[in-house]
């Protein structure tokens, strides 16, 4: 279904939701609550003065070949153009106030929102997926019942520093997926990362990690139960902060004091959250 169609799709179910009240459904109103019932996936994208990415972000997301699939943006006090560039694309916009922002706070309201079936997808507003099969490739890596979650390789933005590029493109790239048993640094990095939606009904993402690692603990969590984690590079988006050689430094030293709870706290030397 091209984007078009979609967007014409998504204006129906959402009269149908809001009126609730039709007591005789046609064919196209039956066969758009048939689309609601099938979605198996919901996209969770959080923003705060995203306008710089959120048009890439979502353009990409919208012409991927998978398309079972809705789009939750959590925005917690844009004051640029980020919810004017959203609101062109068929997706449901949840706000919440600055103060009530948090990283699993948002994720968890999302997916709270969303009647996807299967499948959470949580994505940065500045993370681009590098290629039409990303979501198609994420949901295939659930063959197998044990997989807790799906995540892929990290590429520098386009506007990156040389440090990041030199860091993400070369240094940390995995050639081959890899399925992984064990916890550590880095594993379902929520930057982009797809997990079982029956999962997180039994553990929602631990809210006391306010200040980020949410990701980290709740994969834990699951491979400590006997579950996978796959990391496939095929499952891959260009992400970054424009840092140079010490802001990667003190971004090391964040992700390392993740390892813990704590209430979130602005990274006042990121250009983006």
């Amino acid at each position: 279904m091209d984007a078009g169609k979609y967007r014409q799709n998504f204006k129906k179910i959402k009269n149908i939701v809001e009126t609730r009240h039709c007591l005789v459904c046609t064919q196209d109103v039956a066969e758009n609550l048939n689309m609601i019932k099938s979605i198996q996936v919901g996209i969770i994208v959080r923003t705060k003065n995203e306008e710089k990415w959120i048009g890439k972000c979502l353009e990409e997301i919208f012409a991927q070949t998978y398309k079972d699939f809705e789009v939750i943006v959590v925005d917690s006090g844009s004051t640029d153009k980020t919810l004017g560039i959203a609101e062109k694309f068929p997706v449901k916009i949840i706000k919440i106030k600055p103060e009530e922002f948090s990283y699993p706070y948002a994720l968890n309201l999302g997916c709270k929102n969303s009647v996807a079936e299967k499948y959470f997808v949580f994505l940065s507003a500045h993370s681009i997926v590098t290629s039409s099969t990303w979501l198609e490739d994420g949901i295939n890596d659930f063959e197998n019942d044990n997989v807790a979650g799906v995540y892929g390789n990290v590429v520098a933005l386009p506007d990156a520093t040389i440090w990041e590029k030199i860091l993400f493109n070369i240094i940390w790239q995995k050639k081959e997926k890899v399925l992984i048993k064990k916890s550590k640094m880095g594993v379902l990095g929520f930057t982009n990362a797809i997990i079982r939606r029956d999962l997180w009904e039994k553990r929602n993402l631990n809210e006391e990690y306010g200040k980020g690692g949410e990701d980290g603990e709740w994969a834990k969590y699951w491979l400590e139960k006997g579950y996978k984690i796959v990391c496939d590079p095929k499952v891959s988006v260009c992400h970054s902060h424009g840092l140079g050689f010490w802001g990667l430094v003190r971004q090391w030293i964040h992700w390392r004091d993740t390892a813990t709870p704590g209430p979130y706290k602005q990274l006042k030397y990121r250009k983006n959250g």
